[in-house]
């Protein structure tokens, strides 16, 4: 399998009550990542820019594996420990996406048939199907990535039941960000290069119901359209933040007939160590959406 086509949309807004936008985003080269700055408006902004420049040149390699990834995501973290010890406090950017190990050719295909994603913070990476006749399905739309965050690891360790954990902890209490004192621990999976992968900062995912989420990315062909829908739906429900959003459509030459899944990387395991058989399957652990 390899991939015959990527095409992206991608949209970034400063939402409705913010006085600057701290996302940054960046698209190209087979690197695709949304990455959502804090520590104050200019320390956030700085911060997910200095993380997005750093992934630009992670870009530009003709390859890149695990290694050169972490390699990336730690110079980004020492530079947002540099820029809070200059600020006077905490510096810090979420990041989510997907990386191909690849860069892409020049008409707009690649060799790869798997790719990373990462995920650090309360950003999130989500994937959708599309049917035998290229429609793309709603009812198949998971979230990939898991929040890093206190509500979520209340969820997840069976300390509160979702509704609950959604009463009592708020939802931007995160215990995970490029620029924390007490360093970083990246979440890696490997998937299938293929079909709808959306990325968005929470200003995005937090808005809008998973319902509406989902019908709008199926209903949209084109990923430019997907974006700006998605944003502008953000928009209309209050904007209360900085809202940014990247979906990239991959079409994979023979895509498998077993079904789209994704499966988290062990501790020295890449993304051709794992076989299919051994990554533990999304489908099931990440049914819920928000």
């Amino acid at each position: 399998m390899s991939l015959l086509s990527i095409n992206v949309g991608l949209n970034t807004n400063i939402g409705l009550r913010r006085k600057t936008n701290q996302d940054n985003l960046y698209a190209g080269n087979g690197v695709y990542v949304v990455c959502d700055g804090m520590g104050g408006g200019k320390g956030g902004k700085r911060a997910s820019a200095d993380a997005v420049w750093r992934l630009a040149q992670l870009a530009e390699r003709p390859r890149r594996n695990l290694d050169d990834i972490a390699a990336v995501l730690n110079q980004a973290q020492d530079d947002a420990l540099t820029l809070g010890e200059e600020l006077g406090g905490v510096a810090g950017t979420t990041v989510t996406g997907v990386i191909l190990p690849t860069r892409v050719r020049q008409d707009g295909s690649s060799p790869d048939e798997r790719c990373y994603i990462v995920n650090i913070g309360d950003s999130r990476t989500y994937h959708m199907d599309a049917g035998a006749d290229g429609v793309w399905q709603a009812d198949s739309l998971v979230c990939i990535t898991r929040d890093h965050s206190e509500r979520q690891e209340a969820i997840d360790t069976g300390r509160m039941l979702p509704e609950e954990a959604s009463r009592r902890i708020p939802r931007n209490v995160i215990t995970q960000c490029i620029g924390a004192p007490d360093g970083i621990r990246p979440d890696w999976y490997a998937a299938p290069a293929n079909g709808r992968f959306i990325i968005c900062s929470d200003g995005l995912h937090a808005q809008i119901s998973s319902d509406k989420f989902a019908d709008i990315v199926a209903s949209c062909a084109n990923p430019q359209s997907a974006a700006d829908r998605l944003v502008e739906a953000a928009l209309q429900a209050g904007g209360s933040d900085n809202i940014s959003v990247l979906v990239v459509d991959m079409r994979a030459e023979c895509p498998s007939n077993a079904g789209w899944h994704a499966g988290k990387l062990g501790d020295n395991e890449d993304i051709y160590d794992a076989l299919e058989g051994t990554l533990h399957t999304l489908r099931a652990v990440s049914s819920w959406r928000w």
